[in-house]
């Protein structure tokens, strides 16, 4: 690697999911083999949306519900990475069934994590 390509990585948003990760809870390696599904209960935050009659701007109450379908370590390193870009909060995460049409959706995304949006 060139010093010009890690100064790119270290700008860009380039996140290696597979990098090891020791856990602070437990003090053991985050389990990067077995595919998980998490629900994701984020944080509640405001958009911006338009208004139509007077032209002008107007804020919205956004709060959603995510599945994020990988490994642990994907799903946490997916989870700082949202963090950082989009500013991402949890509210609450739990474990959820992982459905047929998850896995296909993780494989056909060449097995890295998945965000599936609830509506």
């Amino acid at each position: 690697m060139t010093r010009q390509d890690a100064e790119y990585l270290e700008f860009s948003t380039y996140v290696d999911y597979s990098e090891p990760k020791i856990s602070f809870i437990t003090g053991k390696p985050i389990d990067d083999e077995k595919v998980i599904a998490e629900l994701w209960l984020l944080k509640p935050d405001f958009i911006p949306a338009k208004v139509t009659s007077s032209g002008g701007n107007d804020l919205i109450y956004n709060s959603r519900s995510v599945v994020v379908v990988g490994t642990a370590l994907q799903c946490y390193r997916k989870f700082c990475e949202m963090l950082k870009t989009k500013g991402w909060q949890q509210k609450d995460c739990w474990d959820v069934e992982l459905k047929p049409i998850y896995k296909k959706h993780y494989k056909n995304n060449g097995n890295l994590p998945v965000i599936i949006n609830l509506k």
